[in-house]
């Protein structure tokens, strides 16, 4: 579910343009700090100090750090989720902590490293909201957003930046009724499709590489990567969990970003869920509601563990996320570009108009839509698109032919009135 525990607001509709995906040159080698050590399974290197200057390299003065750090968390800024009427709020409470953050890197004159939590796996909601089970144009739009992103930064601040997406599929998918299998598909299509479009500042980072499991494989493959997936859930709740001294009621009454994640889950899963507990066609009963909360806090206890795993991996990298939060600690981004809506790729499907813009809703909306055709890529359904409209009336015909077929029966009546 890509959660972040502390924010989340669910999407409803979205409206969007294609993003202008900047490419640049790359300065990452697959040696560098937070590049890959396989295409298979992309680990960074563990940044555990804060970045420091070369005693040798004299570093950059207090007004050119403040400068440069303020235009890179504007940038950021640009691609947030902004989509509440708090959001320049909330930017403003948390910037002198973001600042800070960025301010480091460019005082060492170092790569701005970012994390972000998400693309864990395509929703449970085969019937209304996605096409399949892997990555498609909506993912791909995603991707492109977030590369562009850091494309921007490195326009005017050489050491450029990285983003580095950290799956979180493995730390929900049983409760969700998502397979390991699937998971670990879904992630790999992913990495190959960023591959493919030479979305050059990304990286990427599964929960195998947040918690130490015993006797793995080098390079692990689907199968030993299903067979571990139990193993990598338990290590992460031995080593993080609060499982024995959490009480996440308490936390849902008196944490601000906690109760935010609660109520957007229970709206996600209640959609999300429904065709896999059986509750259609009866509808989303007071019981599946229940059911839906419950299921909601131990995703909620699993949470707390992953953030505190990712803040081990990751201690001085920007931290990013996919929810609404109070803003103190995270940013918060939109990964599909609108103000409102469906803003995750892996809750939704979209749609090309025949202007550009590209929409973003439920599937089912968009299959439902005479005016569209649903596209294939690799051989797989990816997108949706408008249909040309047929304008008969531009065809250069003086007359069209129903209107031609209409005028005679008019003519011929007026003749049998006039005779």
């Amino acid at each position: 579910m890509s959660t972040d525990v502390d924010h989340q607001k669910p999407s409803e509709v979205l409206y969007e343009h294609t993003p202008a995906v900047a490419i640049a040159a790359s300065d990452v080698s697959l040696d560098d700090s937070m590049s890959t050590r396989s295409s298979s399974s992309s680990v960074p290197t563990e940044m555990t100090e804060p970045p420091t200057t070369d005693d040798k390299m004299e570093g950059p003065s207090e007004t050119e750090v403040s400068e440069t750090s303020n235009r890179i968390l504007d940038v950021i800024l640009e691609y947030s989720l902004n989509k509440f009427d708090s959001t320049a709020e909330l930017h403003n409470a948390g910037r002198p902590k973001f600042l800070a953050v960025i301010s480091r890197f460019i005082r060492a004159r170092q790569k701005v490293v970012m994390c972000l939590p998400a693309f864990p796996f395509k929703s449970a909601n085969k019937v209304e909201k996605v096409l399949g089970t892997l990555p498609d144009k909506a993912e791909e739009l995603a991707l492109g957003r977030l590369d562009s992103m850091c494309a921007t930064i490195g326009q005017f601040y050489e050491p450029g930046a990285e983003l580095t997406i950290i799956s979180d599929g493995l730390v929900y998918n049983d409760l969700l009724g998502i397979s390991d299998q699937e998971t670990w598909r879904y992630g790999s299509a992913l990495r190959a499709m960023a591959e493919r479009k030479a979305f050059s500042h990304l990286a990427f980072s599964r929960l195998q590489d947040l918690v130490p499991v015993k006797n793995l494989p080098d390079d692990l493959v689907e199968l030993s990567y299903v067979a571990n997936a139990t193993n990598f859930r338990r290590t992460l709740l031995n080593m993080h969990g609060r499982d024995g001294d959490i009480d996440i009621d308490h936390e849902i009454a008196t944490n601000p970003d906690t109760l935010m994640t609660y109520r957007g889950y229970c709206r996600f899963l209640e959609s999300d869920l429904q065709y896999i507990y059986g509750c259609v066609p009866k509808g989303r009963t007071r019981a599946y509601k229940r059911d839906v909360k419950y299921l909601v806090k131990q995703m909620l206890i699993r949470g707390y563990a992953f953030a505190g795993a990712v803040k081990a991996r990751f201690p001085n990298h920007l931290r990013l996320s996919i929810h609404q939060s109070t803003g103190e600690h995270k940013i918060s981004l939109s990964l599909l570009n609108t103000k409102t809506g469906f803003t995750t790729p892996w809750h939704c499907s979209v749609a090309l108009m025949s202007d550009g813009e590209w929409l973003s809703a439920l599937m089912s909306d968009f299959k439902a839509d005479p005016l569209l055709e649903l596209v294939e890529e690799d051989g797989r359904p990816s997108y949706f698109k408008e249909v040309p409209r047929q304008r008969p009336y531009l065809n250069g015909r003086s007359r069209s032919p129903v209107a031609d077929k209409e005028e005679r029966l008019v003519g011929r009546r007026a003749m049998a009135c006039a005779s």
